[in-house]
């Protein structure tokens, strides 16, 4: 359920309640709606550079509880730039940590990565 298929229903319930005729079980319906929690999936683009349209150097996609398999040819890959994911509904959590970046020589993890949720 997406978080506007709520708003719709919503926007229904207030419109009957200005006509009175809400009814309680429009009032439970939206709060089993409200309840129910889609799942969340998560990107991780390695990327250039920190930008946020650098080229797409890796990616992994977590969806349904598990990685999910993606075409070994980057041209294939579903995005590639941060951009274009953010473009298609995928909100940014955790930008490059720049202090990795500062000691090439010294730098253990992934310095330029970006991950990314998208709640379905």
């Amino acid at each position: 359920m997406s978080m506007d298929t709520l708003r719709l229903h919503l926007q229904t319930c207030l419109e009957k309640l200005q006509r009175g005729e809400l009814a309680e079980a429009d009032l439970v319906q939206a709060l089993e709606m409200a309840g129910k929690r889609p799942p969340q999936q998560l990107l991780y683009l390695q990327v250039s550079n920190t930008g946020v349209g650098s080229q797409v150097i890796g990616i992994s996609l977590v969806a349904e509880g598990k990685m999910q398999e993606l075409p070994p040819d980057p041209a294939q890959w579903p995005y590639q730039t941060v951009l274009e994911a953010m473009a298609n509904g995928w909100r940014v959590i955790k930008f490059p940590e720049l202090a990795l970046l500062l000691q090439e020589d010294q730098t253990v993890g992934m310095g330029c990565e970006f991950i990314l949720e998208k709640w379905t």
